[in-house]
């Protein structure tokens, strides 16, 4: 065997599995095992029909499961560190505890999860669909979220540091006490958005703020060029060195 053969041979992907193959190894992991976790790690998921299944504590470390159904699936405390989830549908399922740090989970849907205690640190979530997730306690710093959907969604004091959530729908979402310090906003919809209390630090040139609640918020040092703040409450706010070329404050508000 040549070189570039032994290349080629240890860059093929492992044969895909099925439900059934999936099914099968939980199935002998408990009767073998216990109450060990399923290990997936590396596997070749691409496609699979993995519904409803209950696959808490499972290993997808670096697996690949780009256009999976993963519809309604049980993850608690499931591990998929650098995992592709390119496209998948991820609709109600249930991340309490999981380590998906890294992960790739672009316009994948994620419609109706619960992301308790979940670790997306580092994750690519560019275009993914969050609407209607539950969040609480979550890690998302420097995550890729550009584009992404997470309208009306309570992600209070979510730390956001250094994301890039760039063209972002965020409209409705309560974003209060959330850390924000050096996130990439632009162009971001935060219309009605509660931002009160939130450090907000970062990059907000040409975001959509109309009607948002800024009350207490930490501006200072903020890009707001060109961004539209009409009708926004900024009571309390701290807007000390904030960039203000071309931005739209509401009627009447005066910057000290």
């Amino acid at each position: 065997m040549g070189f570039f053969d032994f290349l080629k041979k240890k860059e093929a992907l492992p044969a895909a599995l099925a439900r059934e193959d999936v099914v099968r190894m939980a199935r002998h992991n408990e009767e073998k095992q216990g109450a060990a976790p399923l290990n997936l790690k590396g596997a070749n998921l691409t496609g699979a029909d993995l519904s409803r299944l209950a696959l808490n504590g499972a290993d997808l470390t670096e697996a690949i499961l780009e256009k999976a159904n993963l519809v309604g699936c049980e993850l608690k405390n499931s591990r998929a560190r650098r995992a592709n989830f390119q496209g998948a549908n991820l609709e109600s399922v249930d991340l309490t505890g999981a380590d998906w740090a890294q992960a790739d989970l672009t316009h994948a849907n994620l419609e109706g999860a619960t992301l308790r205690n979940t670790n997306l640190y580092g994750c690519k979530l560019q275009a993914a669909e969050l609407r209607d997730a539950h969040f609480e306690r979550v890690t998302l710093s420097g995550a890729k979220m550009g584009g992404i959907w997470i309208m009306d969604a309570d992600l209070h004091g979510t730390d956001f540091v250094d994301v890039d959530l760039n063209g972002a729908k965020l409209k409705r979402s309560n974003l209060s006490g959330c850390i924000l310090t050096g996130a990439i906003l632009e162009d971001a919809d935060l219309c009605d958005c509660n931002l009160r209390g939130a450090q907000l630090g970062c990059n907000l040139q040409r975001a959509d703020l109309t009607n948002a609640d800024l009350t207490n918020a930490n501006l200072r040092y903020a890009d707001l060029q060109g961004a539209n703040l009409t009708g926004a409450v900024l009571e309390g706010a701290d807007l000390e060195g904030a960039s203000l070329e071309g931005t739209i404050l509401p009627e009447g508000f005066t910057v000290r």
